[in-house]
């Protein structure tokens, strides 16, 4: 290295950087572009090696200096946008095994990983520089699992919920995607993203990756024909993670998940779920399957609906919203799926000031109004924005108050049933009176209170075990000092799901 500090930049060749062992991917250096070359060449280049790449820790050095100053502009400074450029080109960006202590398995996240979990701005730049989407830890768990944990565990930071989707986690995900990251990419264990996700308590984290196309019937290589909804299924019986686990089952059915698709021997999904659990998958099936017609035919027959409004006479939001998701309808898109567009639009009226929740003339809350036109998955995204589903919007009634009764209007009951336990993933309350005291539950059937009761109950534990969860890895060094636990990795992402 002191050697070619002393040669002349025009004197200095690939062969010198090689020789000094710059590159630790030698592959890099066949596909090394002509700016890039020009830059490890330069002495600011060998510079920035030395401080970040010599040694195989000093990359995890690279954001301290933003980090400090809590500084994340869209694109990194020039410095960091040098260094990165750096450590790509060499190949630094592939190294995932550098221990952080003498623990087995402590290790450094990758750069990839790193810069997902502490400058998540910066990702993209950091892809289009040409690290690989799909770089793995050590452990095997891939980047879009362990970037869209971290970016599930800044929302829940700041109060966001670990069952509920946002805008940001739509935005991270087709990020990724669209740079090549596999959604259904395993982890030494076998379990792909969605899996890991779920069980660490990022639960709408997975829910994206369902959305976005994550293979639910789908057998892995070597799996002996299990799907996605048999490890769903099978995990239902080990309790640490029983109910993320059923929370995505049921989540799938509505992603194409198939529960009776048999495995190599002839087991379907449903077979493993315990028995207690089956009457409600077969409920929750024969529910989404009418709703998702039923909403087919309200688009497809818009004369059908019983004081229909044109979009002229509803608030511009509402409108707004109804026209996204008609368009997506019309290009074949499932109307109950909470597109990831819709989550786009939604927060694009909200950044221009406009009230998501404004009643139309009628006082009918838009949720209630796009859901009765058959657009579900819109409404479904309008109860992720709106702060609080079981607030008065009405003469003292909810939202859940209003699908409640319009499960007695024979034209809209399939889709207000539908809505209904939709809303509960969403902090809706079947329990909470309005001002005459009364409650959603009491507007209902004696089989639909049964049916409501345990939806409610079964995704309150599930937002409780999530939280739990998620506590317990954010204190991993606490722990250690139990003697029953092993020691935690910094690997961020690990589970025991059930084998399979």
């Amino acid at each position: 290295m002191a050697t070619l500090f002393c040669t002349p930049v025009q004197h200095r060749t690939l062969s010198d950087l090689e020789n000094a062992g710059v590159f630790i991917d030698r592959s890099r250096r066949d596909d090394l572009d002509p700016d890039d070359a020009d830059l490890l060449l330069s002495d600011f280049g060998l510079q920035l090696w030395l401080r970040y790449a010599a040694e195989p820790s000093a990359y995890s050095t690279v954001f301290v200096d933003a980090l400090m100053a809590d500084e994340f502009p869209a694109l990194p400074p020039s410095t960091v946008a040098s260094a990165l450029r750096v450590l790509i080109a060499c190949g630094r960006d592939k190294t995932n095994n550098v221990p952080v202590s003498e623990v087995a398995g402590d290790v450094h996240l990758p750069l990839t990983h790193l810069c997902g979990h502490v400058a998540v701005e910066w990702l993209p730049s950091l892809l289009e520089l040409g690290a690989d989407a799909n770089q793995a830890t050590a452990n095997g768990v891939p980047l879009i699992a362990t970037a869209m944990a971290a970016e599930a565990e800044r929302l829940y930071l700041n109060g966001g919920d670990l069952l509920v989707a946002q805008d940001s986690l739509f935005r991270l995900a087709k990020m990724l995607q669209s740079h090549g990251a596999s959604l259904t990419q395993p982890a030494l264990t076998g379990s792909p993203p969605v899996v890991l996700l779920a069980f660490n308590g990022y639960c709408a984290a997975a829910d994206v990756l369902l959305s976005l196309g994550a293979a639910c019937n789908t057998a892995e290589v070597g799996r002996g024909g299990n799907t996605l909804m048999h490890q769903l299924a099978a995990t239902t019986r080990l309790r640490p993670y029983s109910f993320s686990a059923f929370f995505l089952f049921i989540l799938a059915l509505r992603y194409g998940g198939d529960p009776d698709q048999v495995n190599f021997t002839g087991v379907t999904p449903a077979s493993l779920l315990p028995e207690s659990l089956v009457q409600y998958l077969r409920l929750t099936q024969k529910m989404v399957k009418q709703a998702r017609e039923h909403a087919v035919h309200m688009i497809a027959n818009p004369e059908t609906v019983s004081g229909n409004e044109t979009v002229d006479h509803v608030p511009a939001a509402s409108a707004a919203m109804m026209r996204e998701a008609k368009r997506l309808c019309d290009a074949g898109q499932d109307p109950l799926r909470a597109h990831e567009t819709l989550f786009a639009m939604a927060a694009l009226l909200r950044q221009r000031g406009m009230d998501l929740s404004r009643p139309h003339a009628d006082g009918t809350p838009p949720v209630i109004w796009l859901a009765s036109q058959g657009f579900c998955g819109a409404a479904e995204v309008l109860l992720a924005f709106h702060p609080d589903c079981n607030a008065p919007v009405y003469e003292g009634n909810s939202i859940m108050h209003f699908l409640a009764a319009t499960t007695h209007h024979p034209r809209h009951a399939i889709y207000a049933d539908y809505m209904l336990n939709t809303a509960l993933r969403y902090g809706g309350d079947p329990t909470r009176p309005n001002k005459a005291g009364n409650t959603p539950l009491t507007a209902l059937s004696a089989e639909r209170v049964r049916f409501v009761r345990a939806g409610f109950f079964f995704i309150e534990q599930t937002r409780k075990r999530a939280v739990q969860i998620v506590e317990r890895r954010r204190a991993p060094r606490l722990r250690q000092h139990l003697p029953s636990q092993q020691p935690a990795p910094t690997d961020p992402l690990r589970h025991s799901a059930a084998a399979l």
